[in-house]
């Protein structure tokens, strides 16, 4: 049997719900608790399954955290949520392990209650869209991060301007470019100062040393 505590700020609802879950065969009410202290202390020291927690508590979120952190192996369902994405995902990764809504209905609350005990995560398709939409959105950042991270300033460079830059780290000047390529010189000079600028140096030097270090000029010679 699942033996659950049932925490709230209201106490007509406390005693209603414990009687409501009561009915059911599969799970044992230890009590109820109204208070953040209360709820900790009884979470840890009766040792229950399931706390429930109602969601319009004051500091709803940090109670879900404390009793996960101090409650070892306790797991939170959490009734009366909201369906702001906000508060989803703050229970979310405060640590729940079911969601039931305010029109969620006694048989709702029990799957989530059973669902928790098994070590699986219940909630309406409403809650699942919203942390599915959260998920994406934290995947997206993270790909744009990871891209940024790998993205070379080189890949930046045309054709022309990796050319030129691998005859500057070669020590020749403006003019002797100019020559080897057969282009003016005003053109070899409008590519380097583009290829400075891409690189985010300002002296040719730093433009040949970043390029040697990058490995750039073996790259080139591939």
């Amino acid at each position: 049997m699942i033996r659950a505590l049932i925490a709230g700020r209201c106490r007509v609802h406390l005693e209603a719900l414990s009687a409501a879950v009561s009915q059911s065969r599969a799970v044992e009410v230890l009590g109820t608790a109204s208070h953040r202290v209360d709820i900790l202390a009884r979470a840890r020291d009766d040792s229950p399954d399931i706390v429930l927690i109602d969601a319009t508590m004051t500091d709803a979120v940090n109670i879900v955290r404390d009793v996960r952190q101090h409650a070892k192996g306790v797991k939170v369902v959490v009734i009366t949520v909201g369906e702001t994405e906000t508060e989803i995902t703050q229970l979310a990764e405060a640590g729940v392990a079911g969601y039931v809504l305010p029109d969620g209905s006694l048989d709702d609350l029990l799957i989530a209650i059973q669902s928790a005990a098994r070590g699986e995560l219940y909630c309406p398709p409403r809650v699942a869209f919203s942390l599915l939409r959260r998920v994406g959105a934290l995947a997206a950042a993270l790909s744009q991060e990871l891209a940024a991270e790998t993205h070379s300033p080189f890949d930046a460079l045309t054709r022309r301007e990796r050319e030129i830059l691998g005859l500057v780290d070669e020590g020749m000047s403006n003019k002797e470019i100019a020559r080897h390529l057969g282009i003016e010189l005003a053109t070899v000079k409008n590519h380097v100062h583009n290829i400075l600028e891409k690189l985010h140096v300002h002296r040719r030097i730093n433009a040949s040393t970043w390029y040697r270090r990058g490995g750039f000029h073996l790259r080139l010679e591939a």
